[in-house]
């Protein structure tokens, strides 16, 4: 009897769940965390009720591969269609020559799926886009913020996590990334998605970008009602639009013999959608104030768009590609993980659109947040 394809039923976590912990990682947060599992592969209005987005192989009736999928709204300059984001691609080893890897991908490679991104793919096994004709993407390009005061922090954050490094060079990249002052003006700002966003906002963002449609059902699911990150919401006014940015503070522990110690706090920025560039230098300035109020000694964003690139580095984000040493920032904080971020990803597209690479003129709005890159570990 062949393998057989379909998608998991909302009972089968434990049977998933199983298989992940065997095959992908031993006791990986989907295994720990049923609600984020659930948050992840089961949202209402974006696919069946009675299904998890979770395609299974199974030979026999035994599991022998799974492959998750995240359904989005695919914007195109305004135009939106059905994308699905790949995750936890595993096949059992006994399987792995034969056409069961291909046919399960077949599952998310559908007509009415325009787009399908894997995000964070292994360098490794990248060729095998290649091979079914995806596009393997260049990665995402990372900007980095030091606060003032904040670099022997940073100093010290490098010597844990690069313990080889002389101090000197742990100090010239922390330096790479300074920021001199950090403006004291009094902004107006919000906390809360507008209700207008819809209607406002998300319409002229949509025509220019290329990406994940974020509009308030997006947003509202990716953020207010993410079940263990608790992300920060900054809007600034700005006319009849509003500018909004959305971050979260991450604790940085390292890994002992007794068990994780933590270490600093950093600043992840995954949304920066201003109105104007006006707009980007307040809402850039709000953030910057409250991640100094928080006791962070820095941020970090992680985005393809060039035009939002360039107006935080306006107002002091450093692109880490800048400096030589600029990949060896730690990106991976719980536990510290010295081996850099760099996040690779293939697509699927249903036809060419513009390139989506590290270009000032890139129009493709696709930061960390996407898929599920911005997750713990």
């Amino acid at each position: 009897m062949p393998v057989q394809f379909r998608y998991a039923t909302c009972h089968e976590y434990p049977a998933i769940s199983q298989f992940l912990n065997d095959y992908w990682a031993n006791g990986h947060i989907y295994c720990r965390n049923r609600a984020l599992f659930e948050w992840t592969f089961h949202r209402p209005g974006h696919w069946p009720e009675e299904q998890y987005s979770f395609a299974l192989a199974e030979d026999g009736g035994d599991l022998v591969g799974i492959l998750g999928g995240i359904p989005f709204r695919f914007n195109h300059f305004g135009k939106s269609s059905s994308g699905v984001w790949i995750a936890n691609y595993v096949i059992r080893p006994d399987h792995r020559r034969g056409p069961t890897a291909l046919q399960l991908l077949g599952m998310f490679r559908q007509p009415h799926f325009y787009a399908c991104v894997a995000s964070g793919i292994n360098p490794a096994t990248s060729a095998i886009y290649r091979v079914m004709r995806g596009e393997v993407l260049p990665y995402i390009p990372r900007s980095v913020v030091v606060l003032p005061g904040g670099s022997e922090r940073m100093v010290n954050l490098l010597a844990i996590a690069q313990p080889e490094w002389p101090a000197e060079r742990a100090r010239s990249l922390a330096a790479g990334f300074g920021l001199d002052a950090i403006p004291d003006e009094t902004i107006v700002h919000g906390a809360t998605v507008p209700e207008s966003w819809d209607t406002s906002d998300w319409p002229a963002i949509a025509a220019a970008t290329v990406g994940a449609a974020r509009d308030r059902d997006y947003l509202t699911w990716r953020y207010l009602a993410h079940p263990v990150f608790e992300y920060r919401i900054i809007t600034v006014p700005d006319g009849s639009r509003t500018g909004l940015a959305v971050w979260r503070l991450e604790t940085i522990r390292r890994q002992t013999p007794a068990g994780r110690e933590d270490v600093d706090r950093i600043g992840r920025l995954v949304e920066f959608l201003p109105a104007s560039r006006d707009n980007a230098r307040a809402l850039a300035t709000v953030f910057l104030q409250q991640l100094c109020g928080a006791g962070a000694f820095g941020a970090d964003f992680y985005g393809y768009h060039g035009e939002t690139r360039a107006w935080l580095e306006e107002s002091g984000f450093r692109p880490a590609a800048a400096h030589p040493d600029g990949d060896a920032v730690p990106s991976r904080f719980q536990p510290l993980d010295g081996k850099g971020g760099g996040i690779l990803s293939a697509m699927f597209l249903g036809e060419r659109l513009p390139a989506c690479d590290g270009s000032a003129a890139c129009p493709w709005y696709w930061t960390k947040s996407d898929s599920d890159q911005d997750r713990p570990n």
